[in-house]
């Protein structure tokens, strides 16, 4: 059944339009008239309708400017204009004011009458089929990342005109990546759908609830009152969220963690407001979940503490916000680059580039080296083999190891899967060891560090002379070389003691058959003094700072 709505003031066309759909339709239509805009405009506030019919020529004048709000308060109804005039320019003027067809009286039949509303509905459907495949998440049937930003400027200029304000809320579900691996995704997506029906319940027709990607979620909550109010809505979404869901007959409990801040309150603009919820979000996982955490000054600044840091190194690598820097290493006698070592970076949303430094030593402790080690060992690998596509004479990469990678037990399979993916030659794969694995020597990491070096790939000792090195680990261990540590270079040649340990060492290197390199090089003068005694090869900001690969490759050509 077609429920139409007619606007129009004279009786006589009002039953004539009556009789055409009539004829045209027969008992498969309703119709409602009006005679005038501000009844009709009243009208569509309380009913739904399939279609308006609107006279152009009614007394109050105002058809034209009428449109968008029988539009905006009666959106699934296609608006078909009737004119007593056949003027071209009024019927583009309809079209652009958002009217689906132009009628001309006493020129339209019923059969052209009932097939321009057919049209215009079957028109207006597909106009509504685009915009929501543009506009709107097609898995839950929330706002899109695209619409959000749209919505988010829009309301914050709203705020700024009728002094109002207005809230964010990001929501990161918990733990959802463990359902998913485990029912997989068809599970996951279904769950997916119920979160968001959830969210939908928990807000009004003015607020937006958005799905960001993945299993994140953004609520923007307008007009609000106080921050109360705020907290309540937050409340209630994780309570509902947190109440069992059944998704292919298993029972599923998951909840979420959630940030809130309020626009004009928190920030100055709609970029800050996304970083400052995106941040109380953080506090909030960071709290062990199901919570929700308003923003607060300093949030964004605030340091790496352990209670915070794990959490946002998953997400750091789950958005990847890691990437890597390279320095080259330069023969010493033939002043060509041999190869680069890759160096860790965070590119932290607040923080902005962070060293390894500032990172690695917990994420050693709290167990995420592992997932960020073998990110590491892929990225560098992928792009050593790129080198060696662009034809770079000596595409070798060097990457660090940590001691907890080599006793997770399964470091062969994964370099051996790695050079598979990437097709890069063993040769071209350079793994150092720090200091703290060599102390922790047992049979069963010799026997690791065998299988490596069996596949060909080379090993180095990292940071040798800075702590723990003995020499009997140049014995033990299956080694092609060493990495004399920056502390030993940097006071040379002018310490005696460090110049005399580094000319043993390049000689003790050199009687073993192993490759010497030297780290931490910044002048001329020690680069003369580790030429003069032999020294193999060397690298340090005398050559260049660690770069970008693209920008390291600039070094690369021109020393080449």
């Amino acid at each position: 059944m077609i429920k139409l709505l007619l606007v129009e003031n004279d009786q006589n066309e009002a039953l004539r339009i009556s009789k055409m759909l009539k004829e045209g339709l027969q008992n498969q239509f309703t119709l409602e008239q009006r005679p005038s805009v501000s009844e009709a405009l009243d009208l569509v506030q309380r009913e739904t309708f399939q279609a308006i019919i609107l006279d152009l020529h009614l007394p109050e004048g105002q058809s034209f400017e009428s449109i968008p709000q029988f539009i905006q308060y009666c959106p699934g109804a296609p608006i078909l204009i009737l004119s007593g005039i056949e003027d071209e320019a009024q019927a583009i003027h309809a079209v652009k004011s958002g009217a689906q067809d132009y009628l001309i009286k006493g020129q339209t039949s019923s059969s052209t009458l009932c097939r321009a509303i057919r049209y215009a509905m079957e028109r207006h459907r597909a106009t509504q089929r685009i915009t929501q495949l543009a506009h709107y998440d097609h898995l839950t049937g929330l706002a899109n990342r695209g619409l959000f930003y749209e919505r988010l400027n829009c309301a914050v200029a709203r705020c700024n005109r009728n002094d109002m304000a207005m809230a964010l809320m990001f929501l990161d579900l918990d733990h959802f990546k463990a359902i998913n691996d485990s029912l997989g995704h068809e599970c996951g997506d279904s769950l997916l759908k119920t979160v968001a029906t959830r969210i939908k319940k928990c807000i009004r027709e003015i607020d937006t609830g958005v799905r960001l990607g993945g299993d994140e979620f953004a609520i923007l909550l307008e007009q609000i009152i106080s921050v109360e109010d705020v907290a309540a809505v937050a409340q209630r979404i994780l309570q509902l969220l947190a109440q069992p869901i059944i998704v292919n007959h298993h029972q599923l409990q998951v909840t979420g963690s959630l940030g809130v801040t309020i626009y004009p309150w928190d920030s100055a603009n709609p970029q800050e407001l996304l970083s400052h919820a995106d941040a109380a979000m953080y506090r909030a996982k960071a709290q062990g979940g199901n919570n929700y955490q308003f923003y607060t000054a300093g949030m964004k600044t605030a340091g790496l503490d352990g209670s915070t840091l794990e959490v946002e190194l998953s997400r750091a690598l789950a958005k990847k916000e890691f990437l890597l820097h390279y320095q080259p290493q330069m023969n010493l006698r033939t002043k060509q680059i041999i190869g680069m070592e890759a160096l860790l970076r965070w590119h932290h949303p607040y923080q902005g580039l962070i060293g390894p430094n500032q990172f690695i030593p917990q994420a050693e402790e709290n167990g995420m080296i592992i997932p960020i080690g073998e990110w590491v060992l892929r990225a560098a690998s992928k792009q050593a083999k790129y080198w060696e596509k662009q034809g770079f004479p000596s595409p070798h990469v060097a990457v660090n190891l940590s001691a907890r990678q080599i006793h997770q037990g399964n470091l062969p399979a994964l370099i051996q899967d790695i050079l598979k993916r990437s097709h890069l030659d063993p040769e071209n794969l350079k793994l150092e060891l720090t200091e703290t694995f060599l102390i922790q020597e047992t049979e069963e990491t010799i026997k690791t560090l065998r299988e490596l070096k069996a596949m060909g790939v080379h090993l180095y000792i990292d940071d040798f002379g800075a702590g723990y090195a003995s020499l009997r680990y140049l014995k033990s261990f299956p080694i092609d070389g060493i990495k004399l540590d920056q502390s030993l270079i940097q006071q040379l040649p002018h310490s005696p003691n460090d110049a005399a340990i580094v000319q043993a060492v390049i000689t003790l290197g050199k009687n073993l058959g192993l490759q010497v390199i030297a780290e931490g090089v910044e002048t001329q003068e020690q680069v003369d003094f580790l030429e003069e005694h032999g020294c193999d090869a060397m690298q340090g900001y005398w050559i260049a700072p660690p770069l970008p690969a693209n920008e390291s490759a600039h070094h690369m050509v021109q020393t080449c």
